[in-house]
């Protein structure tokens, strides 16, 4: 089964708008790369010295708003991770907290043990 191409665009104002999508993800790559990038220093210098990462943690902070900004990243998740790197800097090394179990799941348990418990009714 042979796979076919897509038509090439015809329309001036198609081939502008295919024009203007190489360059923004062009420009989109080069910016997560960089994030990328900024993140694993900033990941290797904690282990370090926190005097250090603090250095790299505010212009890692700086790099994602303007990403976020340019509509590269979305703005939340730009919170977002800022938030999660604020809590290893202020833990140093360590990871962040691990979340409690929810209760949904402790009642599914308990729910099923106590049936297993009852007699069945004949």
């Amino acid at each position: 089964m042979a796979t076919t191409k897509a038509p090439a665009k015809k329309t001036s104002s198609a081939i502008k708008r295919a024009r203007q999508g190489e360059l923004r993800h062009a420009r989109n790559t080069s910016v997560i790369s960089r994030l990328k990038t900024t993140e694993k220093k900033f990941r290797a210098a904690l282990e370090v010295g926190v005097d250090e990462a603090k250095v790299i943690y505010k212009n890692l902070t700086s790099a994602l708003d303007k990403a976020a900004k340019q509509g590269v990243i979305h703005k939340n998740a730009a919170a977002r991770k800022k938030s999660r790197l604020n809590t290893r800097l202020a833990g140093g090394t360590q990871a962040a907290v691990v979340a409690k179990p929810k209760k949904t799941a402790v009642k599914k348990v308990v729910t099923k043990a106590k049936a297993k418990l009852k007699p069945r009714k004949k």
